[in-house]
């Protein structure tokens, strides 16, 4: 590394800075001096046909309410379709694939013994976040809220509603 000394203009600017600390003016011009920052600007452009996000999001029972599927309908079929449960501390768990089927409309299904309704058994109601991931990467997410009613053998996921 060169030295102080040898790097050309180095001492006339610390001579300057030195200068006008010294005399007491300029001290906004002497600290600008010496630290000498600089910005920069980018711009990133984008093209190309991106996915929309789902032109639908459905959340139906069958007829005994065992069975709750959640229905996502796009114009391109993701590559991935995972789920998590809203966790009581505002964030979201584990994600699940399990009983996925993929397609512009990708569906879900959920029952009492479903790997999310038994590791949130006693949440209820149960927030489901659906999150579909395109082959580009870009993700879209809807929500669906649905009951658990154990016991009695009625093993009831009743959807309650629905956003995307």
């Amino acid at each position: 590394m060169a030295r102080f000394g040898n790097v050309p203009g180095a001492g006339l600017a610390a001579g300057a800075f030195i200068l006008t600390v010294l005399l007491g003016i300029g001290g906004a011009s002497a600290s600008a001096l010496w630290q000498q920052s600089a910005t920069a600007t980018m711009t990133v452009t984008a093209s190309g046909a991106w996915p929309n996000q789902f032109s639908g999001f459905t959340c139906t029972n069958d007829n005994p309410r065992q069975t709750a599927t959640l229905s996502a309908v796009g114009t391109t079929a993701p590559t991935t379709l995972t789920y998590a449960a809203l966790q009581s501390n505002g964030t979201y768990g584990p994600s699940y694939n399990e009983s996925v089927s993929l397609g512009t409309t990708s569906t879900i299904t959920l029952t009492i013994n479903s790997q999310i309704v038994l590791a949130n058994r006693t949440t209820t109601p149960l927030t489901i976040r659906v999150t579909a991931t395109y082959a580009n990467q870009v993700q879209t997410t809807a929500s669906a809220t649905v009951s658990l009613e154990q016991g009695n053998n009625s093993n009831k996921v009743t959807c309650l509603s629905t956003t995307f």
